[in-house]
C-alpha cells in the first residue's frame, strides 16, 4: 500500500521534531493545524518560534514548496524538506520573510499561494536560488538556538 500525502507530510513533521529535540529545542504541537503552524518551538534560550513544515517527494514535487495564506513574520519559519532521494532528507530552514521574498505569489481559489522552487538544483534558476539561500540549508540552529 502506498502512503498518501497526509502521511508523507506527517513523516516530514516527525523528522523535524526529532532534529529539534536532538538540538536541544522542544516542539509543542497544536491540537489542530488551522493557522498554518505545525508546531511552536521552545528554543534552548527559552524563546519561542513557530514553524510550518513542508515535505516534498520525487519524482514530480521534490523541491517545490507551496504555502497558502502565508503571513510572513519575524518568528515564523518555513521548514522545507526534500525527502525520498537520499537516506537523510535535505532541509531548508527559511524565515517566512525570506521564503516570501523568494517565492512566486499566485491567486488560487481566491487565496494567495507562495510557491518556492528549490528543485534539485538541476536548472540554472534552481542552482541560483540554492546559492542565494545556502545559509539556510540545514540551518537547524535557527530553530534550536
Amino acid at each position: 500500500m502506498e502512503i498518501g500525502s497526509i502521511e508523507k507530510g506527517k513523516l516530514g513533521e516527525l523528522y523535524v521534531f526529532m532534529k529539534l529535540i536532538e538540538g536541544g529545542a522542544m516542539p509543542f504541537i497544536p491540537i489542530a493545524d488551522t493557522k498554518g503552524v505545525d508546531a511552536v518551538v521552545c528554543k534552548k534560550d527559552g524563546t519561542y518560534v513557530e514553524i510550518q513544515v513542508k515535505a516534498t517527494y520525487p519524482p514530480e514535487q521534490a523541491g517545490y514548496f507551496n504555502v497558502r495564506n502565508l503571513i510572513p513574520r519575524k518568528n515564523l519559519f518555513i521548514v522545507c524538506l526534500i525527502m525520498g532521494i537520499e537516506e537523510i532528507p535535505e532541509a531548508w530552514i527559511l524565515p517566512s520573510i525570506i521564503f516570501a521574498d523568494h517565492a512566486t505569489k499566485r491567486k488560487v481559489d481566491n487565496k494567495t499561494v507562495h510557491l518556492l522552487s528549490l528543485g534539485l538544483g538541476e536548472t540554472k534558476l534552481e542552482q541560483s536560488r540554492r546559492e542565494k539561500l545556502a545559509e539556510y540549508r540545514e540551518a537547524w540552529q535557527l530553530l534550536s538556538g
